[in-house]
């Protein structure tokens, strides 16, 4: 597990390995998580308690995996549904939209883009199947930590640094160049980039690893998100409706 890193800003850059290359530490990284290992015959549910720093208001994150591809989140603050994003796997991509109250159908374009803020699988998941270029740019150390460091672009949307530490080979921080490059337009209930996120924790489930413990900075606010897990039976219907 990964305790020993919180607030990162800086970094002394080191030799890279020549045997190393972007796509083997991503690999490597995606091998632990071994999602593929999770039940087939039950549903995932990744239960979150997202606080933040100096403030009382706390948020509650459902997400909800049954394979192959369905997924559910909704986060919540106290009995009020703020966000949701839904789909089969398929032929539905749902979003509830909170200032309109309901829920509205969504491009599968745009729905997997907005699902990767909050898809326990992480944002390089399936990564080579969305126009994510990965460059390996070595290794840096980081508050005495050596990092593998992977810059990843995926175009009119994200550049972000990937930084996994050498020797488990688990992300551990991520730093944001820019949300959106250029003069993209915007998704209008994104808000702005996170200047970084940190992952503390991974939780063991079965043969497989969930980050339990991550936080983030955003506008000069540190949220903390901490995650527990339980299967529950399968159900298709949840993913099929609202």
């Amino acid at each position: 597990m990964i305790k020993r890193i919180f607030i990162l800003l800086a970094f002394l850059p080191l030799a890279a390995a020549a045997q190393d290359s972007a796509e083997a530490v991503v690999g490597r990284y995606l091998r632990l998580l071994n999602i593929e290992a999770l039940p087939t015959d039950s549903m995932l549910v990744v239960s979150t308690t997202v606080s933040f720093h100096g403030s009382t208001d706390t948020f509650t994150m459902t997400r909800r995996f049954q394979t192959p591809d369905m997924i559910r989140v909704e986060i919540h603050k106290g009995d009020s549904l703020m966000t949701g994003l839904c789909t089969n796997g398929r032929n539905r991509y749902r979003e509830f939209v909170h200032m309109l109250g309901w829920w509205v159908d969504q491009t599968p374009e745009t729905f997997r883009q907005d699902l990767q803020a909050y898809d326990f699988r992480g944002p390089l998941y399936r990564w080579s199947e969305r126009d994510i270029t990965l460059s390996y740019e070595g290794i840096k150390l980081v508050k005495g930590q050596r990092m593998q460091v992977v810059r990843a672009t995926q175009p009119k949307h994200f550049t972000r640094h990937y930084m996994f530490d050498e020797m488990s080979g688990l992300l551990v921080l991520v730093l944001e160049d820019d949300e959106v490059a250029g003069n993209a337009p915007r998704h209008p209930m994104r808000g702005n980039p996170i200047e970084y996120k940190v992952t503390h924790e991974y939780l063991p489930v079965g043969a497989s690893l969930i980050p339990s413990q991550e936080s983030f900075m955003r506008n000069g606010t540190l949220t903390i998100m901490e995650s527990t897990v339980h299967f529950e039976p399968r159900n298709e219907l949840l993913f099929n409706q609202d």
